[in-house]
């Protein structure tokens, strides 16, 4: 009787003891799974080359327009130097907002997400968001990194950041999608053009190229051939290349014709002039660069006109019938940049572009955040890159050269158009309408 007693006694103990050790087992595998469990990070932003190279560019001019603020607040001495500072600032906001991209909302400062895993930050005023790894030699990330939370206020650094900042500009926008391109290159131009005027103000060299200088890292064959070169043995009839790239050579051709008569004849009106015919000299150049990229492609152009009828406003105001003219091919190439539709043609409508922007600039066009695109951007805040962006003369009174609008800058998450068609086919400017067989005007 008694054995029985301890027999079940034991029986209850082993039974008690497996039960234990089974609960112990599964709470250890339960821990064991939850902490084997990690939370999927969060997929990393794939971006392609367009989108980040707008990227680039907020980043780069929100940076800089935050040094550019620090710096007039410290220059009250020189009012001049004040209101270029607040100037320079003012125009990098309204193209960091004109190129923003559309994006999640940001983690609190110092949080990263996957994005973090290629390099890229999602603190917009973190200075590598949303750039490549900092570089040390990079004016922009060494100038962000000396004084945290606090721009260096110097003025030289901000010549350096503004000169890198509009040849980096003008360079992205060789590879950019058409619409992104021409903004691109737009600001590119206004800060080229705020590099001269800091480094007159500073007694400083700006460091620029010649404004007609083809962007760093351009195709290595976008250098033109050599004025006169004949048609390329290759050729067999067919012209190479696309529709797109031959009409908008063909369009600035004409369009150059027209500009280097126009100034021929301001130089007959002007008293002194010298000035007429240098700028002449410089459209005949661009022209002939034209003529020798379409023969590249097996399109000669025709030869110009003997010459071109001159309206009675130019004859009366030549001053300020070349500005207007000046104007009107900045906008003219700005449209050219959307619509070229290789990087050889793109590297030279961009080149294009910057000359006559700065032509036009000197010739007394106001500064604007984006030069040559006649459209007020500032407002693209809210929709980033979705209302068009058209520069087209006004046809009501024409006073220079008209060409392709290229087309409608749209938000990069939108198709783009491969091979965007020019909406003009020739110069159509009433005031410089060409004459066969015989110039209207004595030059």
């Amino acid at each position: 009787m008694r054995g029985g007693r301890v027999t079940a006694a034991v029986g209850r103990a082993v039974r008690w003891s497996a039960r234990l050790i089974g609960l112990v087992v599964v709470v250890l595998l339960v821990v064991g799974i939850g902490v084997g469990i990690r939370s999927p990070d969060v997929a990393a932003p794939v971006y392609s080359a367009s989108e980040r190279a707008q990227l680039n560019a907020e980043a780069r001019y929100r940076t800089l327009a935050d040094v550019a603020r620090v710096t007039a607040t410290t220059t009250t001495a020189d009012p001049a130097r004040t209101e270029l500072m607040t100037a320079i600032a003012a125009h990098l906001d309204a193209q960091a907002d004109t190129v923003v991209l559309p994006r999640p909302p940001v983690p609190a400062r110092g949080t990263t997400t996957g994005g973090a895993s290629a390099g890229i930050s999602l603190d917009p005023l973190d200075p590598s968001y949303p750039s490549d790894p900092p570089n040390p030699s990079d004016p922009l990330h060494s100038s962000a990194a000396a004084t945290p939370g606090k721009p260096d206020a110097d003025p030289a650094r901000v010549l350096v950041m503004l000169r890198d900042s509009a040849l980096r500009s003008l360079r992205d926008a060789v590879k950019a999608e058409p619409g992104p391109a021409r903004v691109l290159a737009a600001a590119g131009a206004n800060q080229w053009r705020h590099t001269v005027l800091l480094a007159e103000a500073l007694g400083a060299e700006s460091g620029l190229p010649p404004a007609d200088a083809l962007p760093p890292d351009a195709p290595e064959d976008a250098d033109a051939p050599g004025t006169g070169d004949p048609v390329p043995s290759e050729c067999a009839g067919a012209p190479l290349g696309s529709e797109a790239d031959r009409q908008a050579l063909l369009t600035a051709k004409k369009a150059e014709d027209q500009a280097l008569y126009g100034y021929e004849v301001a130089a007959a009106l002007l008293p002194d002039p010298a000035g007429a015919l240098a700028l002449s000299a410089i459209h005949r150049e661009a022209a002939d660069v034209a003529a020798d990229l379409l023969t590249g492609l097996c399109d000669p152009a025709a030869p110009a006109p003997v010459g071109f009828a001159i309206g009675r406003a130019f004859r009366a105001d030549p001053v300020t019938a070349t500005r207007e003219l000046e104007q009107d091919h900045a906008e003219l190439y700005a449209g050219l940049v959307s619509a070229a539709s290789s990087d050889v043609v793109r590297a030279w409508a961009v080149a294009s572009f910057s000359a006559a922007a700065q032509r036009s600039l000197d010739a007394g066009t106001p500064l604007e955040a984006f030069p040559g695109l006649n459209t007020d951007l500032a407002g693209a805040a809210d929709g980033p890159l979705s209302s068009a962006v058209t520069p087209v003369p006004d046809t009501a009174t024409p006073t220079g050269p008209t060409g392709p609008t290229g087309p409608t800058a749209t938000a990069p998450t939108e198709p783009q158009p491969t091979e965007p068609q020019p909406a003009a086919t020739e110069p159509t400017d009433p005031t410089l309408t060409p004459t066969d067989p015989e110039p209207t005007d004595d030059r």
